[in-house]
């Protein structure tokens, strides 16, 4: 892919994206895993500005056999991704672009531009999400070396 790769890099003012949600499965350590994508941003490399990536992961409370959540924890976790998607994605702070679950964790993946804003903006989500455990990990990824790998 060197030099070159075809993607150029998405302006800002050019957000938001619609939504694509495309959902793969697979597993890790021997375990069934499903990505769930927003393949709208497939055809970029990363968004000016967006150089951020951000790891949210929750631990199940009590995933099946399979490492899954049931359905009911499953609509707990929904209610977490809606929190998170309002908390994080105001004026286009953050962009929500995977969930991957599998093993007893559901991971959500954003890109942002303002990293200090999101580590505010989590420990909010966290004083509201009494039941849960929430992770958090920051790093940078100028280029969405991490979403690619999710696509």
């Amino acid at each position: 892919m060197w030099p070159f790769n075809g993607k150029k890099v998405l302006k800002p003012e050019n957000l938001p994206l619609g939504e694509d949600w495309r959902v793969a499965e697979g597993n890790h350590d021997g375990n069934p895993m499903f990505v769930r994508t927003n393949a709208a941003y497939r055809g970029f490399k990363g968004v000016e500005g967006y150089a951020h990536q951000v790891g949210i992961a929750v631990p199940l409370l009590d995933p099946e056999p399979s490492g899954l959540p049931s359905t009911i924890e499953n609509a707990e976790l929904s209610a977490i991704e809606d929190n998170l998607c309002g908390l994080l994605q105001t004026a286009n702070e953050s962009i929500f672009v995977a969930a991957i679950t599998t093993s007893g964790m559901r991971e959500f993946v954003f890109y942002t531009r303002d990293p200090d804003r999101v580590k505010q903006k989590v420990e909010q989500a966290r004083r509201s999400i009494q039941n849960y455990k929430i992770q958090l990990l920051i790093q940078p990824d100028s280029e969405w070396n991490i979403y690619a790998r999710l696509i």
